[in-house]
């Protein structure tokens, strides 16, 4: 699960021959091989999912893109070594920095009431740039993979800013099951909610945002402030300012 969902769809494997070939190994920059393979970074793959059943709350199987994600897409994609990551293994995972990515650096969230008003304008700044920055590296589909064809012959994909990419993530892992036709859903899942999925799912999307906000702002000790509400009486947040 971890290892599936900061992947999506990078953008070289959104195309029919992607696929087609139901292969997601784009080509690292840094050397020219698939993976970064020539470099150690990574190899092409098969998948790994687990084959533990679905629990009774989703009867189905076989009918929606989620199901043992993401192999409706892609069953071969790169598998990162060592402490590299990123869909073409050319980043470092959470955590970790420098040449060889041998660097290892905690990161400290901070409570925004405590934050300076420069601090807490500067999250914002960030926020708005990444509404307004189309993401280099992901798009999103905007159609089920049968309606792309059986051979990926009409891929769907759309642009989409950084921010609202992962607004579009957790709708994606949150919306209804498609039974097919009009009106015809099941209701009675969330698979980013209600499952075993619940607490490490949010974690890695909270990481894999802080990530991509860190690459588009250049500013590699940014972390995502957090609101403690348990006490609150009011709002605290809700203000003009932030």
């Amino acid at each position: 699960l971890v290892w599936t969902c900061a992947g999506q769809f990078p953008r070289p494997c959104a195309n029919s021959e992607g696929l087609r070939t139901k292969e997601c190994c784009p080509v690292w920059d840094g050397d020219g091989s698939p993976c970064g393979a020539l470099s150690g970074h990574g190899f092409c793959t098969e998948v790994l999912v687990s084959d533990e059943p679905n629990g009774p709350q989703y009867p189905h199987s076989g009918i929606d893109d989620r199901e043992r994600w993401p192999l409706a897409f892609f069953n071969r994609t790169c598998r990162c070594a060592g402490n590299y990551g990123g869909f073409d293994c050319g980043e470092c995972r959470f955590g970790y920095w420098g040449p060889g990515c041998a660097q290892y650096r905690e990161s400290v969230r901070r409570n925004i009431m405590t934050m300076s008003t420069a601090e807490q304008q500067k999250f914002i700044s960030y926020l708005n740039l990444a509404k307004n920055t189309i993401s280099r590296d992901y798009v999103v589909s905007t159609v089920t993979r049968a309606e792309m064809g059986e051979n990926g012959e009409n891929p769907m994909f759309s642009e989409i800013n950084t921010y609202d990419l992962f607004v579009w993530i957790h709708y994606y892992v949150s919306r209804d099951t498609l039974l097919g036709g009009p009106g015809n859903v099941w209701r009675d899942i969330d698979f980013a909610h209600e499952s075993a999925a619940f607490l490490p799912w949010h974690r890695v999307f909270l990481l894999h945002w802080e990530n991509e906000l860190r690459k588009l702002t250049g500013d590699f000790n940014f972390t995502i402030p957090y609101w403690d509400w348990r006490n609150a009486q009011s709002c605290e947040v809700c203000t003009d300012a932030l």
